[in-house]
């Protein structure tokens, strides 16, 4: 997997076979503590189209420091697409990374075919708990079993308790305030692209009526709930997803370069 020089420092992207020039391109960012890994499913199993999950700086094997900004981040995205050359895109974002994704729709609507959004919303409150843990430098564990099913498998949430100690907790702490301070809600009327949004039934982290806000305040959209998923919904129930991703592609009038 390659690395590129992004504002003055390495960054990492995982791809799925070679780039063609004659495919369309889907981007993947990240949620909050995460890597472009939280996609792999999408990146082995949707055919035909050139996939790539950035690392955001400090997360991953990505160099730089984790942003307190959506902004930040956001301009971040926008110079490696432009460092890629990647053209006309669509950009799917997963939580903080759906964050990114609407608001890199804003600043730049030109550069983008559509957007996907996965188990996010408009405004991503933190609890001040939360914050409070992570400015301890202690991670917030009990998080972990929010994030999936209540159906998920014991060994699954150990796995996920693991790999959230595994990130420093400066990072996690940078993530959750960029999220805290993130709100679109007057703003999200104002994306006129295809958007396809994604939630997990069993959501609560973002619940449902995040989604369901999303759909109604964008005017191209659709909204698929996914059964048996919480909010990693792209990694409990991958097929489900990646069958959804790839009705919204088939159904979109891509730009003529």
């Amino acid at each position: 997997m390659p690395f590129i020089t992004i504002q003055g420092r390495n960054a990492y992207y995982h791809q799925n076979g070679d780039f063609r020039a004659d495919h369309p391109t889907i981007l993947f960012v990240h949620g909050a503590g995460g890597t472009g890994k939280n996609w792999v499913h999408q990146l082995s199993g949707i055919e035909g189209y050139n996939r790539i999950a950035l690392d955001l700086p400090g997360h991953g094997r990505s160099e730089g420091l984790a942003a307190d900004t959506i902004i930040t981040y956001r301009e971040f995205v926008w110079s490696f697409v432009q460092a890629l050359n990647l053209g006309s895109f669509v950009l799917a974002g997963h939580s903080m990374g759906g964050a990114i994704a609407m608001e890199l729709a804003l600043a730049y609507p030109a550069a983008l075919a559509g957007l996907i959004i996965v188990d996010s919303g408009a405004r991503l409150r933190v609890s001040p708990e939360t914050l409070e843990v992570l400015s301890k430098g202690e991670h917030p564990l009990r998080n972990v079993k929010y994030s999936y099913s209540i159906n998920v498998p014991r060994m699954v949430l150990e796995q996920a308790s693991e790999e959230m100690k595994s990130v420093p907790t400066e990072v996690y702490l940078a993530d959750f305030r960029a999220c805290d301070d993130f709100n679109l809600m007057d703003r999200i009327k104002n994306i006129n692209l295809p958007a396809l949004v994604i939630c997990g039934q069993d959501d609560q982290m973002t619940p449902v009526k995040y989604s369901e806000y999303l759909t109604k305040e964008l005017s191209k959209s659709t909204l698929v709930l996914i059964p048996d998923a919480g909010h990693m919904s792209m990694l409990e129930q991958p097929e489900r997803v990646n069958r959804a991703i790839q009705d919204f592609l088939a159904q979109m009038v891509w730009p003529v370069c």
